[in-house]
Parts: C-alpha cells; structure tokens; sequence
C-alpha cells in the first residue's frame, strides 16, 4: 500500500479490514515504531549538530573524569519530517523477528537496514501526503482495529499489552503504528484504488477465454528492480544488469526472500516478495507466459514492465476452486468528500444533517424513498448522485472495508448511521438482497476482483516510485 507493523502483524494476524484490496501485499507496507518528529529544515538542521555524542567534564578527588551523553542521531530528512536512529533501530529489531518467525534467518543487517529505512522514509512521505490532503484517523477507528485485533486472537486487552511489553513495545508506540498505517492506507485508497477501473467488457472478454476455462492459481513472489520515471539509456541499461545479476545469483541457488530484501523496490521486499495467490486469468501475457513455463519452487527470467525490471518466483500451484454461492446488496447512498475545501468536522455535520431529513420520513417508506433520491441528487458527491445514490448490486469485496462493514450489518429498508470511509462521509441504505446461486456470477465478481487487484498493484508500484522521486530525502551518513 505500504503501509510495517510486521512483528505485530505476525505475532497477532492484523484484520484485513485495516487494508484495501491485496491483504497479504498490503500488509508488507513501512510503519516506524514511533512517529518521528515533524520538523522544519532549520530545527532539523539544529537537530543534527545536537546529534553528535557531546562530553562532559567532571572531577573527583582530584581526577578528570568524563562521562558521555548521546542524543538521538537524525538518519533521514524527508520533506519537513525526520527519522531518528533510535526509530531505525526499534523498526529493524521488529522486522528481523518477523522474518525469523517465517523462517527468513540470517539477513544481512545492512541489507535490512537499507530496506526498512526505505519503507520509513516511504510512510513518511505518505504521511506528509496524507496530512495536505486532510486524511486523519481517529482515536475511534484505533480502538476499532485494536478490538478487532484483540477478537481474531481471542485475547483480552491485558494480554495483549502483556504481549506488546514482552516485545518491548509501549501501547503508545503501538497505537501510533496502527494510526500511521490506518492514515497511510486510507491515502492509498484515494489516490491508487479509487483510480482503478474495471469495465464489464474486460471481465466478459476473460470469463469466455481459453484461459479461464482452464484456470490455474499460482502462488507468486516478485522481486522489482524499478525504472526512474524519466531515466536515461544508460540508466536503465544499468538497471537491467542489476536484475540479470540477481537473476544470476537465484539461478546459483541464492534465497529468493534474502534477494529481495537485498535489492527490490517494491513496497513487499520485507514480505520476501510474496504477492498471495494470483489466478492465471488476470494475470498480463507478458507475466503469465513465463509463469505458466516455470515449475513450483523456480524462478522466470527478468521480464521488463514500464516500471522496472521484475523476476518471479512460482512458490505454488493449484486448480481454481469450485463456484460459490454469492450474497449481493442492492445500496443506494449519499456522499460528502472530505478534502481541502471541507473539513472532516464539517462533512460529518452535513452528512448529520442530510440524515436528520430523512430519519423524520421514517415509517413513511414512500416519502423516505423519494427524499432520499431527491437528497442524493442534491447533496451526493459521488457519480451515482445523478441516479438517486443508486449503486446498483453490490458483493462482498467490491467496496472499500469501512463502506462494505456497514452495508452488511445495516438491515434492508433502514438508514445507516453516517460512515467514514478514506472518500469522506456516507449515509448509506439496503433496498435488497439476493443470493445469486448463478456460477456466472461468482465467476464475474472473482475475475472483476482479480483484475483490479493486479491494476491496484502495478498502479501502486508506479505510484511509490513516483512519490518517492518527488519528494524532499536527504540521508545523513555522519
């Protein structure tokens, strides 16, 4: 996404509700074990020359004596915001222990280093996106992830500090990584899910192919040896010797996991490169190809995309599962943005406002129906406004999390409560629901997700390069 919470993550299987589209991708993204201090480029600067170790003297019975006090050093300015070594350290410590505890042993200490700096300066320059654009978190949605972490582990909210202080983490820093990631992925929401398109003729064109006729899943990692957006020849000549050369090193039997820390761009290197299960029909011809020529447990060869040079690892194969039974939701809702013209506070005031109108029909279904079509024409921000909030059938999966929580447990014919989604603030109603026990239909919703999970995370990768090529990074190597 991003985007690392990776000890944690681990240790206590983070909901996938906190994340968009590709869970197991998404979970690999950069937090810092506490949020670094916002700074200007002059307090910054005054930072680094009080980061140097400094001595005192002092005497006793007639001895000099010196004692030494060490201030935090400054590894990294980005934008207005700095990364502290303290915060490296604390991150490298929780992200050595989660690849020990998925039998990645023995990384290369500067490797990592290299890498999960990498993804800090990546969260903060999300964060500092985030905050232009108006996109916070709450204490309310903290406490959401915190409880639902708490219920998939079946453990109390004691245990689960007793755990975060066994690994030497406070509950502020803890709370903090979950709001930096919370921020982060709502920022990759707005600016890369909500971009991806998927139209009915690419999904038919696909559910009649040969290729789905004949599906096969494979379990995909990937290592990217990414391309500036505006790199010269030799530039990218040299790119493409560094992923011939990592091809050579995996082809000698090096570890592809230990590779990609080593060297990929993209946002899953700390993950070991692991993309989860893609199925063969929504994968591009110039990735399946080789894919589909490369045996369990082997490597492609380097394959050039418009963003970088990428190497894939099959790490397994299976036939695509039998058709299920589908439950879909007929909504309709309305929508205020939330974005630099109006506030979080005053969008939830409106959207307040606009259900107040409708709660006064309720009982009048009639009268509720009309105002809500008539209100949504007038207030909604989203497209489906001209169509009286209508967005037509809806399956688990389609929306993000937060819309798709409250689609499911709001009762049909009734008005929800107002929900905060990455886009703002909606008001949402369940006409219908039906169980679609066509295959056709399972098939469609399946390829249509595969699709915009593969768009969503070439977008991302494109999106990550170029985040990082526009911002403000100054390393300091003293």
């Amino acid at each position: 996404m991003i985007r690392i919470l990776l000890v944690l993550i681990s240790a206590f299987s983070l909901p996938a509700f906190v994340y968009a589209n590709d869970a197991e991708s998404a979970l690999t993204l950069g937090a810092n074990a506490s949020q670094p201090v916002a700074a200007t480029k002059n307090n910054a600067a005054s930072q680094v020359k009080a980061a140097a170790p400094t001595q005192r003297s002092q005497s006793s019975t007639g001895n000099r004596q010196q004692s030494t006090v060490l201030v935090d050093k400054i590894v990294a300015y980005v934008n207005k915001r700095i990364i502290t070594q303290n915060e490296l350290e604390k991150q490298i410590a929780q992200t050595r222990e989660s690849l020990q505890q998925r039998g990645i042993t023995n990384t290369n200490y500067n490797d990592l280093r290299t890498r999960v700096l990498d993804q800090l300066i990546l969260l903060q320059i999300q964060l500092d996106l985030a905050a232009r654009g108006g996109i916070k978190t709450t204490d309310a949605e903290v406490n959401d992830a915190i409880n639902n972490l708490e219920k998939a582990q079946g453990i109390t909210d004691q245990q689960m500090r007793a755990k975060l202080a066994k690994q030497g983490m406070s509950y502020d820093d803890f709370r903090q990584q979950l709001n930096d990631q919370i921020t982060a992925d709502k920022l990759k929401q707005r600016e890369v899910d909500a971009r991806v398109v998927v139209n009915d003729d690419e999904v038919t064109r696909i559910l009649n192919s040969e290729t789905y006729k004949n599906r096969i899943d494979y379990r995909l990692s990937d290592i990217v040896i990414s391309i500036p957006e505006q790199a010269t020849q030799d530039a990218v000549a040299k790119r493409e010797a560094l992923a011939n050369q990592v091809y050579a090193q995996l082809k000698q039997g090096q570890s592809f996991e230990q590779l990609a820390i080593k060297y990929s761009s993209a946002p899953n290197a700390l993950n070991g490169g692991d993309l989860g299960w893609k199925s063969n029909s929504s994968l591009p011809p110039i990735v399946l190809d080789p894919v589909a020529q490369t045996p369990q447990g082997g490597v492609t060869p380097v394959i050039k995309m418009p963003v970088g040079f990428f190497i894939f690892k099959v790490t397994g194969v299976k036939q695509h599962g039998m058709p299920q039974i589908v439950k879909q939701y007929h909504v309709r809702h309305i929508l205020i943005k939330v974005n630099e013209l109006t506030s979080d506070e005053e969008a939830h005031q409106k959207i307040n406002s606009i259900r107040d109108q409708l709660m006064k029909d309720n009982g009048n279904t009639a009268k509720q129906n009309k105002d809500f079509i008539d209100l949504a024409k007038r207030y909604s921000e989203d497209t489906s406004s001209i169509k009286g909030g209508d967005i037509g059938w809806v399956s688990k999966g389609d929306t993000v999390p937060q819309f798709e929580q409250a689609m499911l447990k709001t009762p049909v014919g009734q008005i929800s409560e107002p929900v905060r989604s990455p886009f703002g603030w909606h008001l949402l109603e369940v006409t219908e629901t039906r169980d679609s026990n066509l295959a056709n239909d399972k098939e469609k919703a399946e390829i249509r997700q595969e699709l915009r999970e593969m768009k969503a995370q070439m977008l991302y990768t494109e999106w990550v390069r170029n985040l990082r090529e526009m911002a403000y990074v100054k390393l300091n190597d003293n």
